[in-house]
C-alpha cells in the first residue's frame, strides 16, 4: 500500500489495540468508554482523561466524522459491554451483534482508508471484521472463560458457565468435552461463513488494497484450520500461524491460489 494508507491504517490499528488491551484489563474501564462516548459526541466529559489525551488528534477526527463517529460509537458499545463483570453471551443473534460492535465496526472503519467507498463494500468489511473476531473467539475460548467470559451462544452449550469452562472437569468430562468441542465447530462454520461473504467483497476494492486485505483474511483464516487439525480441541495454548506458514499462504494469494 501507499505510505499514507499505511500510516493511517496504523494510526487505526494503534488506537483501536490499545482500546482493546484497556477492556481486557482487571480493572474495571467501563467509565473511560463512556468518557470517549461523551467527547466524540459533544457531551461533557472529562478532557484531562489520560486516554483521551493520548490520541487526542484521532478522537477529534473521529468527532468530525458522521460515520466515524457512528462506527466509533458502536465500537466503544462492544467495549463497554465487555466490562460486565460477567459476560454471557445468549444466542447467535447476540453473538453477531457483539462481533459487529468490536470488529464489524473496524472493517467499517477501514474502508475509506483502503478506497472502498460504495454501501456494497461497506457490508463486506464488516462481514470480514465479523469473521475475524468469531475466528478470535474460537482460538480463545479457555482464556476468555478464564476472565469469566463466555461468548458462547448459552443456547448452544447449555448456557455453561465461565467457571466450569475453565475449570480442569471442561478438559476431563467427555460430554463437556464434546459440547465444548461441537460449539468451537459451530464458532468457526459461523466464521467461515462470514469469510466467503466477505471475498465477495474484495472486487470493489483498488488491486494493492485486496491483496493486502487477501493476504490479511487468508492468513487469520487459518487459525481456524489450525483449530480443526487438533480436533477443535479446547486449549489453554493460543494457537497461531507460524511464520513459514503466512509466507506460503502469502506467496499463494498472490498468484491467485487461496
Amino acid at each position: 500500500m501507499s505510505r499514507d494508507k499505511i500510516d493511517k491504517v496504523s494510526q487505526l490499528y494503534y488506537v483501536l489495540r490499545d482500546l482493546d488491551d484497556l477492556a481486557d484489563n482487571d480493572i474495571d474501564k467501563k467509565n473511560v468508554f463512556i468518557n470517549l462516548q461523551n467527547f466524540i459526541n459533544s457531551k461533557e466529559a472529562d478532557t484531562n482523561d489520560p486516554v483521551l489525551l493520548k490520541h487526542l488528534d484521532f478522537f477529534n477526527n473521529v468527532k468530525s466524522n458522521f460515520n466515524y463517529k457512528q462506527y466509533f460509537n458502536e465500537f466503544l458499545d462492544g467495549m463497554i459491554f465487555d466490562q460486565n463483570e460477567k459476560v454471557l453471551i445468549k444466542d447467535k443473534k447476540e453473538l453477531l451483534e457483539y462481533c459487529y460492535k468490536v470488529a464489524g465496526t473496524v472493517g467499517l472503519m477501514m474502508c475509506p482508508i483502503l478506497g472502498a467507498l460504495s454501501d456494497d463494500a461497506k457490508t463486506h468489511a464488516s462481514n470480514l471484521g465479523i469473521a475475524m473476531q468469531l475466528t478470535n473467539i474460537a482460538r480463545d475460548v479457555f482464556e476468555d472463560a478464564s476472565n469469566n467470559r463466555r461468548y458462547i451462544p448459552g443456547d448452544e452449550c447449555n448456557n455453561l458457565e465461565p467457571f466450569k469452562i475453565h475449570n480442569r472437569d471442561a478438559k476431563e468430562d467427555p460430554r463437556q468435552k464434546e459440547l465444548l468441542r461441537n460449539s468451537i465447530i459451530q464458532l468457526l462454520d459461523y466464521a467461515d461463513e462470514h469469510y466467503e461473504l466477505a471475498k465477495k467483497g474484495y472486487r470493489f476494492l483498488p488491486f494493492r488494497s485486496k491483496i493486502c486485505i487477501s493476504i490479511a483474511a487468508n492468513i487469520y483464516r487459518e487459525i481456524g484450520i489450525i483449530i480443526k487439525k487438533n480436533n477443535y480441541q479446547l486449549s489453554n495454548k493460543r494457537y497461531y500461524v507460524s511464520k513459514r506458514r503466512k509466507f506460503i499462504i502469502s506467496l499463494k494469494t498472490i498468484l491467485g491460489f487461496a
